[in-house]
């Protein structure tokens, strides 16, 4: 799945929307936020990584990490919803694998995972 600019979530209302109308799960390194019916397109994704996970050099590899996590898992996910990634402290002593493995069982546990990737058509 291609994870290109208009998926992703820019605006803070969005993120907000999605905080305090939406349903979370927490993991061990991440949090994930969703909200369904309410994306204009299929899937919209946020990340938040606050200064609490680490510097600038940190946040920034937790974002190439979450957003390859994405790419890679998007297809197996809802339709229609929207998601916001939020790194926790923990998340920078993590390897790529840990990460990987801990938001498929938090995207699980929001009952929005499917095995399969849903078919487009």
């Amino acid at each position: 799945m291609e994870l290109s600019r208009k998926r992703r979530m820019l605006d803070w209302s969005e993120f907000r929307t999605v905080r305090t109308q939406g349903r979370s799960a927490a993991g061990r390194f991440l949090v994930i936020g969703k909200l369904e019916g309410e994306a204009t397109l299929d899937r919209q994704f946020g990340l938040i990584t606050s200064k609490k996970a680490g510097k600038a050099v940190t946040r920034n590899l937790l974002r190439r990490r979450f957003r390859e996590i994405i790419r890679k898992h998007g297809d197996n996910l809802h339709q229609n919803v929207m998601l916001v990634t939020i790194a926790r402290w923990r998340a920078s002593q993590a390897t790529f694998q840990q990460l990987e493995a801990d938001w498929i069982k938090t995207a699980k546990r929001l009952k929005i995972w499917h095995e399969q990737p849903i078919d487009p058509s």
